[in-house]
């Protein structure tokens, strides 16, 4: 079985916890991802936001609020050295579409989504890094 390393999508774009919903609404659409990593002020992961979150947080009152108050702690990880099929268990486990790929010191190195989990499966390969 592969590893996650070679599928997984290394373009990852940050945001701190404190930014205004809004200021992750103008990320989102400056960069064309799907998922954006959410960092303490000290850079330490907090968790991973999704543009589905971000939607559903449109609604609710009290609109923009923080990028932090829409995020599980302790996102689900993975190693780049894990097999394809642990990762998948992993996102299913958790009942996520993607997972924070971090190495063994927890530098967040890619992200992996069930996009690049079926490409790979599909055999085919996404133009450029793939949007995540």
């Amino acid at each position: 079985m592969d590893a996650v390393s070679t599928v997984m999508s290394r373009r990852v774009i940050a945001i701190r916890s404190d930014c205004d919903l809004a200021v992750a609404v103008d990320t989102f659409l400056a960069s064309a991802v799907r998922h954006l990593v959410v960092v303490e002020p000290d850079r330490t992961v907090r968790g991973l936001l999704s543009i589905e979150q971000v939607l559903a947080a449109l609604g609710r009152p009290g609109w923009p609020g923080r990028v932090g108050d829409q995020v599980l702690l302790e996102p689900p990880r993975v190693s780049p050295d894990d097999d394809l099929q642990r990762a998948a268990e992993v996102m299913l486990d958790a009942l996520v579409d993607a997972v924070v790929v971090a190495d063994e010191t927890g530098r967040v190195v890619g992200l992996l989504t069930w996009a690049d989990l079926v490409t790979h499966v599909a055999g085919r390969h996404l133009a450029g890094d793939g949007a995540t």
